[in-house]
């Protein structure tokens, strides 16, 4: 026996027909950290009249699986999976010149997704065990963009059943690293056309409001009946570093008075690998883009021996029509058909 290290664990994600039906076809994917896991709740019954001075038994009370992963979005085809899961739809479109885009969500947010996953995992040791994770649903996606680093993306998830299969089979083939995207490849427009060269420390936060797992939990069953989108939440945030009062302005004041009314702009922030597409000549891309971003600071801060910075904040509001907000994913994927 030998102590493990998870660096040698595996785990894949695989688009599922229909709640309860496991999916058929998985992709493989790598990542940082891995703590998307089976979960169980325990409820300790307590003291006990009659009983001993210690509290009595324990038992368990329901099964689920939830946690994330934290990696490098490799824009090769198998990240549109995980869009189109939170999402819940897709419109392609062939570029010409063997690459395609991917918009997600189709058109104007107002439906909510029923689109589920499979999640699988590997754990290394002197015995390899398996374990499948059903009816998973994204939660959240976090992207990172700092000046000087790869992006960094997280996806959170929630699911229902669990299980422990025979994995022995189960084929790993994830894609290579040549379209993770940089942030020094990419820009912060703001509004949409207007370059932003000041922005750093960016992040990108996209949440799909969930209900807590005591609202879902059901008599009769050790699952969670559902996660269903109740909400959805998109935000922006960076480090404006100050040169002119020009966004501040805008921000906080007018002429000499304050300014009652919020901000508001279109907006995108996109990112591009080093390398070209297979087979064209652009690279792969990213991108965030908002028809209706209201746009708040923090306070700003003087400090000595410093840069001055302006912490800003957007978040999404509904358009008056068309796309509230999309992905645009870019790469050579002729389209994402989601299995019926």
């Amino acid at each position: 026996m030998a102590l493990q290290t998870g660096t040698l664990g595996k785990f894949w994600f695989g688009p599922q027909i229909a709640r309860e039906t496991a999916a058929t076809t998985f992709y493989a994917f790598r990542g940082n950290a891995l703590d998307l896991a089976p979960g169980q709740q325990f409820r300790n019954i307590g003291p006990m009249v009659g009983g001993s001075f210690l509290p009595a038994d324990s038992i368990k009370t329901a099964a689920f699986s939830g946690g994330g992963v934290t990696m490098p979005p490799i824009l090769d085809d198998y990240l549109g999976w995980l869009l189109y899961a939170f999402t819940g739809s897709v419109t392609s479109n062939d570029m010409g010149d063997n690459s395609y885009e991917h918009y997600f969500p189709s058109g104007a947010d107002s439906t909510a997704p029923t689109t589920y996953l499979t999640g699988r995992r590997q754990i290394p040791g002197g015995t390899v065990h398996y374990e499948q994770m059903e009816d998973l649903v994204i939660s959240r996606m976090l992207f990172n963009l700092a000046g000087g680093e790869y992006v960094s993306a997280r996806f959170d998830m929630m699911g229902r059943t669990i299980t422990a299969p025979d994995g022995a089979a189960w084929v790993h083939t994830p894609k290579g690293y040549d379209s993770v995207p940089i942030s020094c490849r990419g820009g912060v427009e703001l509004p949409d056309g207007s370059s932003l060269e000041t922005a750093s420390a960016a992040t990108i936060e996209v949440v799909n409001v969930i209900p807590p797992i005591n609202r879902v939990l059901t008599v009769g069953s050790y699952y969670p009946y559902d996660y269903p989108i109740l909400t959805r939440n998109i935000t922006f945030s960076f480090d404006h570093l100050y040169e002119t009062d020009t966004l501040y302005e805008l921000l906080y004041w007018n002429g000499t008075a304050w300014q009652p009314t919020i901000y508001s702009t279109t907006f995108d922030v996109y990112v591009q690998s080093a390398s070209d597409i297979t087979g064209a000549s652009d690279p792969y891309e990213l991108k965030f883009w908002s028809a209706n971003m209201e746009w708040t600071c923090e306070p700003l801060r003087l400090v000595g021996g410093d840069l001055i910075l302006l912490r800003i904040t957007g978040t999404m509001a509904a358009a008056t029509s068309g796309f509230d907000w999309y992905v645009r994913l870019k790469n050579n994927t002729e389209e994402y058909v989601w299995p019926t």
